[in-house]
């Protein structure tokens, strides 16, 4: 049996929003729902990027309340989602890492803010992001998302429909690899279990003994149950809890 976590729970409160925006939860409110749902370990952040939606000093704020007298810190931890750059360094840096007091770091690739409307050449970014993030980055320890975005381009009808089978094989191979000599953290997130491709690089994760993370990715109180059901698939797919991520204390 899988210890249920979910290391990737955003406390969208603090980001900038537009006038009519939806106000999103704060990160006690994303604790309780992620406790509802069943998660025993919690990890709360919120994105570092260029974003002009996500500034530093949100980030701070949600230190703030993080690391307030109220907040129940039992099992529960400060993370960033930090974007990659081509180097494989990350946007928070070791520097806002300090100033934040966060226990983890994903490092992830976004496309919102990139000029690439070209499916291959998305592919290609982030395979780089990612293989140099393994490589270089001590700053990170969980990738998040790996190829989470693709889904993006089906949906603007940018390209044909997204499948794992459009990644070359060798860029699957490479971060596999990467990964196990990193002993950094691959997160099951934004995953279609029905993609054959993505199914057999699960079970490479598995056989290989590679650290994996779980994270629902919710930026609303309502999603934290999806990490209840990756949970559960990776349960039946013979996911062991001894290479389940964990924060060091």
């Amino acid at each position: 049996m899988l210890v249920q976590s979910d290391y990737h729970i955003h406390a969208s409160f603090y980001r900038i929003k537009a006038p009519d925006a939806v106000i999103g939860p704060a990160a006690a409110e994303q604790l309780s729902a992620a406790r509802n749902a069943g998660s025993c370990f919690v990890g709360i952040v919120e994105h570092c990027n260029a974003s002009p939606k996500h500034p530093f000093h949100c980030l701070e704020e949600l230190s703030e309340e993080y690391y307030g007298p109220d907040f129940d810190r039992n099992k529960a931890y400060l993370g960033v989602e930090a974007d990659l750059a081509d180097d494989g360094s990350d946007y928070c840096s070791p520097v806002g890492r300090k100033q934040l007091k966060l226990h983890y770091v994903i490092g992830s690739v976004h496309i919102l803010s990139e000029k690439i409307s070209e499916l291959n050449a998305y592919i290609d970014m982030e395979y780089r992001r990612i293989s140099n993030a393994l490589k270089y980055n001590d700053n990170v320890e969980i990738i998040g998302h790996p190829f989470g975005e693709g889904f993006r381009f089906e949906k603007s009808g940018a390209s044909p429909r997204w499948s794992w089978s459009l990644i070359p094989e060798k860029y699957l191979e490479d971060i596999l690899r990467l990964a196990s000599e990193s002993g950094k953290a691959l997160e099951i997130n934004r995953c279609d279990f029905e993609d054959p491709v993505y199914l057999d690089f699960l079970k490479r994760i598995r056989d290989g003994k590679i650290v994996f993370s779980v994270g629902s990715d919710a930026h609303r109180t309502q999603n934290t149950g999806n990490a209840a059901i990756r949970t559960r698939m990776l349960e039946k797919l013979g996911f062991s809890e001894d290479h389940h991520w964990r924060v060091k204390e």
